[in-house]
């Protein structure tokens, strides 16, 4: 099954991103609502890197930490994170 490994990464990323973002900002949203607009906004933001098996799960798992792709993913998290909570939709 093909999928996108980005959108895998984002979404594991997200709960820990969001949890630090709120201890500097505490009225920062976390419904639902807001956290599916989080994840759409980085998902715009970042690359996407298809892959088709498990082993091109770990193959871009593993490229993807060497070559700073983690933090490419907090940026992501954290830009969304500042657009949200200053437009949100609910």
């Amino acid at each position: 099954m093909v999928h996108n490994y980005t959108e895998e990464a984002v979404r594991r990323a997200l709960p820990d991103v969001l949890q630090e973002y709120r201890l500097a900002h505490p009225d920062t949203c976390d419904c639902q609502r807001c956290r599916e607009d989080i994840l759409a906004l980085s998902l715009n933001q970042l690359p996407p890197h298809y892959v088709a098996s498990n082993e091109g799960t770990i193959f871009t798992k593993v490229s993807f930490d060497q070559i700073g792709g983690k933090a490419q993913v907090i940026a992501a998290i954290t830009n969304a994170i500042k657009t949200v909570s200053a437009h949100p939709r609910h």
